[in-house]
């Protein structure tokens, strides 16, 4: 077998490709990778792919565009060291014998992770008391409160790996969750131990709303004024899923009012501009688009793919298989 690995960034390549994981690969496998620190083109890709039985990509890598696959024909594996695939393939590639994987299991640890922490350091108020610490002032003990977790309704929006995970590591707080999705039955609502009700009715019931979406055509805006409008007074909206999910106007807006705050790692636009409001507003903890930094898990992206090589060469189930069902509601980018 021979692999080809289209990582060509250097950090990328200095943090995946450690010794281990290299010699393991090594140990199933030829490989070669493309020049490191060079741009890496699609149209470089469709002349070299046909000598290659498997691919790893990751970000940065280069699409598999129809001509890519024309030239693929001895392709059987396509392994994306990162989340979402639509970045890399379309729908034409399911179509194929060719059997797309990716290691977002293993992002969503860390973005799930970064939520949470969001939900607590927003509910606690920590931006504030920190800036406030700096400043010379100290909290009023007689007269001073935060919004806190432990026994606050927090409402999900959105189903998948990072959800689930958000929803386990809410259980020691003894939270009552709201979820809101047509991707989870009543019979796993019941499993996991939320409750489903609809988009307006979750905002409204929610002292803490947290967006866990994938960002597609039929997502984006969904998050808008009469949603926004809804959440509690002294409520959080919490977002690590992309920007445009939300109306940023609207939620600008809301949080001019000074009634709710935010804890937010995604924009509209990214980078976010410097002279954002949003960057200025007290009531808002902005991070710069974090949720995939946990050290270890990043650390550990190619390692999980290298092993689903491992799986596919040895006819086992592959962990992070993508089908074409699932690809239809990654978002795009």
């Amino acid at each position: 077998m021979k692999t080809l690995v289209t990582i060509a960034d250097a950090g990328l390549r200095g943090m995946f490709w450690q010794d281990q994981v290299l010699n393991k690969l090594k140990s199933m496998s030829e490989v070669d990778f493309v020049p490191i620190g060079e741009r890496f083109t699609s149209e470089q890709l469709a002349e070299q792919i046909g000598d290659y039985e498997a691919c790893i990509t990751s970000w940065g890598s280069p699409f598999f565009t129809p001509e890519v696959l024309a030239r693929a024909g001895k392709l059987k594996f396509i392994g994306h060291g990162a989340g979402s695939v639509a970045s890399i393939v379309s729908e034409e590639v399911f179509a194929t014998p060719i059997a797309v994987t990716s290691a977002n299991n293993v992002l969503a640890h860390s973005t799930a992770e970064c939520a949470v922490s969001l939900i607590l350091a927003g509910a606690w108020n920590h931006a504030g008391y920190s800036t406030g610490l700096k400043q010379g002032r100290w909290s009023v003990n007689t007269r001073e409160t935060v919004l806190g977790v432990t026994r606050r309704v927090v409402g999900l929006v959105g189903f998948g790996a990072i959800s689930k995970l958000v929803i386990r590591m809410l259980q020691p707080f003894d939270t009552t969750i709201l979820l809101y999705s047509s991707y989870c039955s009543p019979q796993e609502a019941e499993e996991l131990g939320v409750q489903l009700c609809g988009l307006n009715e979750l905002f409204e019931r929610s002292d803490i709303v947290s967006l866990h979406n994938t960002w597609t055509p039929r997502t984006e805006g969904m998050i808008g004024a009469e949603q926004l409008q809804r959440l509690r007074d002294g409520g959080l909206f919490v977002n690590t899923a992309r920007g445009p999910i939300v109306n940023e106007e609207a939620l600008v807006a809301e949080l001019r009012t000074g009634r709710i705050s935010a804890a937010l790692d995604v924009y509209e636009r990214e980078p976010v501009p410097a002279d954002h409001e949003l960057l200025a507003m007290p009531n808002v903890l902005c991070l710069p688009h974090i949720g995939g930094y946990h050290g270890l898990l990043k650390r550990e992206l190619c390692d999980f793919i290298v092993d689903e090589l491992g799986r596919f060469t040895a006819g086992e189930p592959l962990q992070g298989r993508v089908s074409l069902e699932h690809f239809f509601r990654l978002t795009p980018r």
